[in-house]
């Protein structure tokens, strides 16, 4: 697929939403805090349930998914540590410099882009990949911040408060034990779950209406190029060493290549962990990420 059809049927529809919430932040001033915590406990775990019980992915698939998430976190975690390394960054820095490019934004942005690239197929392999970014960047997230002071028990309590966790545990007792949701229940999360890819997308402009650049542009910069053109340069080689094919390759690649995430941020401000270089990281790369995103995609169509 040309680079223009990308960009008009994958990547427009999602920065016009984007667009649209930035809009509603200005000009109504509307909480996103109220927004974020509706997605939170309803809308993401039901689109994560209703992808899961709904989906064709084998268990073997979404080990892969998962594994594959992994490596290409801890790779990119050791390339950005050595290239902190080589600049001579503080300790503090180094860890708002490993935040930017640890975790990718598989939630808001990447489940948009899979599903509007591949398709439900896409959607239920990027819910896998999601899903696992998301414990990680709770516990990985917060060690990372508070360079080592967070104890382990701290850590996993944050991951059991997530909603979306329980709806992983749920989606695989309803799968193995072949249980039937009751039609009511069933269309409830259906309705639920439709409503979780815009949401999404509105908040994620309603939170960059309030990113700043920073003086450490440089690094912004320096985050964005490793999160966004490294890292899919990465994970398309271990793709290839992995052997893997079709759909599941391609959400892999694309999910690996997403922009910052939003919800490092506030694990740096809570930690004092440079938040404004954060916030400049995310805003950088995720305007840099509608051409390199475009690119990436009409490789992979």
């Amino acid at each position: 697929m040309g680079l223009a059809n990308v960009f008009i049927n994958v990547l427009l529809p999602i920065f016009i939403l984007i667009g649209l919430g930035l809009l509603l932040d200005r000009k109504l001033h509307i909480e996103a805090k109220a927004i974020s915590q509706v997605i939170f406990y309803i809308f993401s775990p039901a689109l994560i349930f209703s992808s899961l019980v709904t989906s064709t992915v084998s268990g073997q698939d979404s080990a892969i998914i998962l594994a594959f998430m992994v490596i290409i976190t801890l790779v990119v975690g050791l390339l950005t540590w050595g290239l902190g390394r080589l600049a001579r960054v503080d300790r503090v820095t180094m860890s708002a410099f490993l935040l930017t490019t640890l975790f990718m934004n598989s939630g808001n942005y990447g489940l948009s882009v899979n599903l509007f690239a591949f398709g439900e197929a896409g959607l239920a392999r990027a819910a896998i990949y999601f899903v696992g970014s998301s414990i990680l960047t709770n516990t990985l997230g917060i060690f990372v911040a508070a360079k080592g002071r967070t104890n382990i028990k701290t850590a996993l309590m944050r991951v059991f408060k997530a909603p979306m966790v329980y709806a992983v545990f749920a989606a695989f007792l309803v799968n193995a034990l072949k249980i039937t949701v009751p039609e009511p229940v069933s269309k409830a999360l259906s309705l639920s779950a439709g409503g979780a890819v815009p949401s999404l997308l509105l908040l994620l402009g309603m939170q960059l209406a309030h990113v700043s650049l920073d003086k450490d542009i440089w690094l912004a910069t320096a985050s964005s190029l490793i999160r966004l053109v490294v890292a899919a340069g990465l994970a398309w080689l271990l793709a290839d060493l992995l052997g893997l094919e079709g759909v599941t390759r391609q959400v892999c690649i694309v999910e690996s290549a997403m922009p910052a995430a939003v919800t490092p941020l506030i694990i740096a401000v809570e930690y004092n962990a440079k938040p404004k270089l954060v916030t400049s990281a995310i805003f950088v790369s995720t305007l840099a990420s509608m051409l390199t995103l475009t690119i990436l995609l009409s490789l992979l169509m």
